[in-house]
């Protein structure tokens, strides 16, 4: 065996570092003069290869190392946005600021025994001051937080005490993993996207307020206002088909972080836990397509201070906040648990909009004080005696004159599930530049019955009573018309009109309290 030890040169002069080769040559192969000068040639353009690749990955790593810590500042569609040079942290400043105003106009006469309210206050409120900062930690962590400075009624509802209406100034403070692909884990206050309307963001609603029944099922079922709880969710598009895009959101949530409401002793915390689906059909880019369901239960409806009964109470007002009277109540119904069912439905195509939602959502009414002497299913005060049903539906649609689209977002950092946002002025408002926004017609009819056996009265025998009373909480009708102005990316201003019909009333007379009324209302937004 013979044994040759080469230096190896480079062709553009000595190589960084000489390489030593080592060439065994047998007695059985031997080989000639110019094939080892061809394999040493071979060997010193791989090695030349090897030696620019380094090179270029030097280059880059260095190129990260000097741009790691230098800051990028950027304002996207006016959101002042903070990342760092590779990009693994981010921080944007979020602002919404909306300014509403309320008209009542009401009947002046009203039957013997009416109940009211006859003179609802027309005023104005900041519905919404957020102020937050949301971004990403190490690339796969992303965090959210949200101080609320506004509320529906200031968020005092006439009591003086805030946070009576659930708007706490922490809104929201979540903290989400996000490195599995189509997959986030959020924790922390939530305040989770729930219902049709409900997964679009404040900022991106045609109306001044969410539909009832989506006000409804929220509040009871775990969506709305800021609650302790954990997201799970997963979204992707083009799962099935091109232009389609699924996800499936699963909620588990507590009390709202504002009071301390369904959290007294002799009981737990209240609990809820949803799940919610759509899948976007259809989708041409502009034009989409999505339905979408919602099934919600009430764990534990919680345990008013002292160890009071569990209770759920089924209400809302009319789709307006500066006053906050609910003008349809079933009041407290004693259950423990309830049930909620939901289908929804939206398309855009081009520049009109549609969509609608039917609910439906149920209370286990306990026997409270009725025994088994009086009524067998009653083996005890927390056994459900019956199961009082609600439900309503609504449909909207509008029309952008100016011939914009409304957005569709498959998925983003702070609204998890899919839904439709606003349309982006193709000429922002600008005297100098004689353009003006982007002008959009809005209707919407809602429907609400919170009755059930309204005819029902409490069944009484000799030995006490056998069997609870209907509940009328009342049946309310909405139309409501509105014109919206995007004036730019940030600014938007929305005057609407909304009849309204109230059918309220008492067993004997089920309409001893309802009237008609109408409400002037508008809402100025800057948010970022």
């Amino acid at each position: 065996m013979n044994v040759f030890s080469v230096k190896l040169f480079g062709k553009k002069g000595l190589m960084a570092g000489a390489a030593s080769l080592v060439l065994m040559a047998t007695p059985a192969v031997a080989q000639t003069n110019a094939e080892l000068l061809q394999r040493l040639n071979d060997l010193e353009s791989r090695l030349e290869t090897i030696s620019d690749r380094v090179t270029t990955d030097r280059t880059r790593l260095s190129t990260v190392e000097q741009s790691y810590n230098s800051a990028v500042w950027t304002f996207d569609n006016g959101r002042p946005t903070f990342a760092s040079g590779d990009g693994r942290f981010t921080m944007s400043i979020r602002t919404r600021i909306q300014f509403d105003t309320a008209s009542f106009m009401q009947d002046d006469t009203h039957p013997d025994g009416f109940a009211g309210p006859a003179d609802l206050s027309s005023g104005a409120v900041f519905r919404r001051a957020y102020f937050g900062i949301e971004g990403r930690a190490y690339r796969d962590f992303a965090y959210y937080v949200r101080l609320n400075f506004g509320g529906s009624n200031g968020g005092f509802n006439g009591t003086g005490v805030p946070g009576t209406e659930g708007d706490g100034i922490l809104n929201q403070a979540i903290l989400s993993y996000t490195g599995i692909p189509n997959w986030h884990f959020s924790v922390g206050a939530l305040e989770t996207s729930m219902m049709f309307e409900g997964t679009t963001s404040s900022a991106n609603l045609m109306f001044i307020e969410r539909p009832e029944i989506d006000n409804i099922s929220t509040e009871l079922f775990g969506g709305s206002d800021s609650r302790r709880g954990i997201d799970i969710g997963y979204a992707k598009t083009d799962t099935f088909w091109a232009g389609d895009n699924v996800t499936v959101t699963a909620v588990f949530s507590g009390a709202k972080t504002a009071n301390a409401a369904g959290h007294g002793n002799g009981g737990d915390e209240q609990s809820q836990a949803f799940v919610r689906v759509t899948d976007r059909l259809w989708s041409d880019g502009p034009s989409n397509f999505q339905i979408g369901a919602t099934i919600g239960t009430v764990i534990y409806s919680g345990n008013a201070a002292g160890g009071g009964a569990q209770a759920l109470n089924f209400q809302d007002r009319p789709q307006v906040r500066v006053d906050g009277t609910r003008l349809i109540s079933t009041g407290n119904i004693a259950a423990k648990t309830g049930d909620l069912y939901a289908l929804d439905m939206g398309l855009n195509w081009q520049n009109f909009f549609i969509g609608g939602e039917w609910a439906q959502f149920s209370a286990d009414r306990q026997c409270g004080t009725l025994s088994v002497t009086n009524n067998p299913v009653c083996i005890n005060s927390a056994a459900v005696i019956d199961r009082p049903t609600f439900g309503g539906w609504y449909l909207e649609g509008s029309w952008i004159l100016t011939g914009e689209t409304r957005s569709y977002a498959a998925t983003s950092l702070t609204n998890e599930t899919a839904g439709w946002g606003m349309p982006v002025p193709s000429r922002p408002f600008a005297l100098d530049a004689d353009s003006w926004g982007a002008w959009e017609l809005v209707a919407r009819y809602s429907s609400t019955d919170l009755n059930w056996n309204p005819t029902q009265t409490a069944l009484t025998n000799a030995v006490g009573t056998s069997r609870l009373a209907g509940v009328l909480g009342g049946k309310e009708d909405i139309f409501e018309v509105g014109l919206n102005w995007y004036l730019n990316r940030n600014v938007k201003l929305q005057p609407h009109f909304s009849f309204i019909s109230v059918k309220k009333g008492v067993a004997a007379i089920l309409n001893r309290d309802g009237q008609d009324l109408n409400v002037l209302m508008t809402r100025l937004q800057f948010a970022t």
